[in-house]
This record gives structure tokens, C-alpha cells and sequence, in this order.
């Protein structure tokens, strides 16, 4: 019983303060910006904007004014979101996405002044002139076969042929 009264274990916790019982009801532009850390133009702007509430002229309910404050701060707070979250506001994921696109553009130019990429094209040109040398020498072997060994006849030939351009028929079809 004695414990209760004095705030022993067993006691609830006190509600903390109301706030009216620590700020004044009433306060003038440079008294809330001085709370706030504002300027007195941030003030008056918040003022007609809602946020804060004019009790009279010059004078602030601080009680109310502190109150949306807090409200306008949180949600401007939970509109940026945390850092890594994608932005729920579709103007701010379009500029992200921009920004990210460009970032990326100028490490691919960045890389190819570099010389670590080289343009399709060219890449593609290269190739087909190699493998137009490596199709010819291919399809050549028969003939140049035929030249050294006189025992084979034209069938032969033909056959070795025919059996050349279907294992390039096959690997250009991407087959066995």
C-alpha cells in the first residue's frame, strides 16, 4: 500500500505531462519560431498553409500549431520513405529511373572510351568474315583430298562433300 503511494513496483507508469502544463497557450511569431527553429517567414508561410493556428493576430495556439506541425513532418517523413525503398510517388520513381538511366549511360561511354566495349556492328562484321574463311576452308577439303588420293572416285567425293555442308548445316541451325 505504502509502495503505491511512494511509485514502487507495483505503481502504473505516469502519463507524461500535458503539454499545455509545460508551453504557453498562446505565443507570438518569435516565440514559435524560436521553439520551432524556424524563421519568422517559415512561420508566417506555415501559417497560410494550415499548419499553424492563429488564436489572434500575431499570436499562435501552440498547443495546435505544435500538434500539425509534428502531423505535416511525419508525412513528408513517410513520402521520402527510407533509403533503398522504391518512391511511391510516380513523379519521384520517374526521376529515379532517369537518374538511374543516366547513370548508367555514362558508364557504358565511360567504359567504351576505355576501350573495354566495342560496337556490335563491328563485332558482328569480324565474325562473319571469320567464319565465311572457316566455311570455304571446309568445303575446299574434299577437292584438295581428291587431288592426293586418286583411288577415290567422284561418288566418294561427293559423299565428303555432302557430309561437310551438313555438319555446317547443322552448326549453323545450332544442331549436333
Amino acid at each position: 500500500m505504502f509502495a503505491d503511494l511512494l511509485g514502487g513496483e507495483n505503481s502504473p507508469p505516469e502519463a507524461p505531462p500535458a503539454v499545455s502544463a509545460t508551453l504557453p497557450y498562446e505565443m507570438d511569431e518569435r516565440g514559435l519560431a524560436a521553439l520551432l527553429s524556424l524563421s519568422l517567414s517559415q512561420v508566417r508561410t506555415k501559417a497560410r498553409e494550415g499548419v499553424f493556428v492563429r488564436s489572434s493576430r500575431g499570436r499562435y495556439d501552440v498547443e495546435e500549431s505544435v500538434r500539425r506541425y509534428v502531423v505535416r513532418l511525419r508525412e513528408s517523413a513517410s513520402r521520402a520513405g527510407r533509403p533503398g525503398d522504391e518512391p511511391t510517388d510516380p513523379h519521384k520513381r520517374e526521376r529515379t529511373r532517369l537518374a538511374r538511366e543516366q547513370a548508367d549511360a555514362t558508364a557504358l561511354k565511360n567504359a567504351q572510351l576505355r576501350g573495354e566495349l566495342v560496337p556490335v556492328a563491328e563485332t558482328l562484321r569480324a565474325w562473319q568474315i571469320v567464319l565465311r574463311d572457316v566455311r570455304a576452308g571446309m568445303l575446299a577439303v574434299p577437292s584438295r583430298y581428291a587431288a592426293s588420293q586418286p583411288h577415290l572416285t567422284a561418288h566418294d567425293i561427293e559423299t565428303l562433300t555432302a557430309e561437310i555442308k551438313h555438319a555446317l548445316e547443322g552448326l549453323a541451325d545450332g544442331n549436333d
